[in-house]
């Protein structure tokens, strides 16, 4: 049996069952390590040996990468010691953050907020990305107000385009690979079922994309346009999880 570690940093983000489903049939166990709540401020971070795991999931939260938690910072250490003997990391949001200032990257405010569905451009390495590429609808959910800057020595796969709460907009990166590892500025794993908790429970997030939008009406947009993506989501991405499984070592798909 292969095992799987899921670090999460908050209740409401959760691997859900179209991730669950993947992983299961693939014959892994996941253990959690859950790092919300009081956890992050101080030293409770108790991940399992390296060598008795077989891939990290790093799922987000509201915490930053630059809050000087004793915990976060040993889950940094986590992440840096797992890269040194390439361990796969899939990192999404926080995680993708984590995993791009361990390896170099600063992270940093966009100076505006994302909630909702939103158009990336893939890169030529996206494109070609035997993971990536898995991606033929460019359109993802995202919950962030940071970025992070290209990792030195890894591919950018895509980028994004955000709304500032000046009224400019701004060009980030939103995906990168450093060999077998990931990173996701945007929510690969989420289902519609998934969103409409977050809805209930983060919706003062809404608030944070400006004075110029309404939290109700981006609430029940954001649920409607994402019903009828949904289904497209949820395919692209389980292949997504697949060919990086695949491209782990971790199953062979024939």
């Amino acid at each position: 049996m292969k095992r799987a570690l899921l670090i999460r940093h908050s209740s409401s983000e959760t691997l859900a069952k179209n991730y669950l489903s993947v992983l299961e049939d693939q014959g892994f166990d996941i253990d959690s390590l859950n790092l919300f709540e009081s956890a992050p401020k101080y030293n409770r971070f108790s991940a399992p040996n390296l060598h008795d795991i077989d891939m990290i999931i790093v799922l987000g939260g509201p915490l930053s990468v630059n809050d000087d938690y004793p915990a976060l910072h040993k889950e940094q250490e986590y992440i840096t010691d797992a890269l040194s003997i390439n361990k796969p990391i899939f990192g999404v949001c926080l995680g993708a953050q984590l995993l791009a200032k361990v390896l170099g990257a600063t992270v940093e405010p966009t100076g505006g907020y994302q909630f909702g569905l939103r158009k990336i451009f893939i890169t030529s390495k996206g494109a070609s990305d035997s993971v990536f590429s898995k991606i033929t609808i460019p359109l993802v959910p995202m919950l962030h107000g940071d970025c992070f800057s290209h990792p030195p020595e890894s591919e950018l796969l895509s980028e994004g385009i955000i709304l500032l709460r000046n009224g400019c907009y701004k060009r980030i990166n939103t995906a990168f690979r450093y060999r077998k590892s990931y990173g996701f500025q945007f929510e690969p794993q989420l289902t519609l079922e998934e969103l409409l908790i977050w809805n209930r429970n983060l919706f003062n997030d809404y608030k944070l994309m400006g004075n110029d939008f309404d939290p109700e009406i981006e609430s029940a947009r954001n649920t409607r346009e994402f019903a009828v993506f949904a289904i497209h989501h949820e395919n692209q991405m389980r292949e997504l999880l697949l060919a990086f499984l695949e491209n782990a070592n971790l199953i062979n798909i024939e």
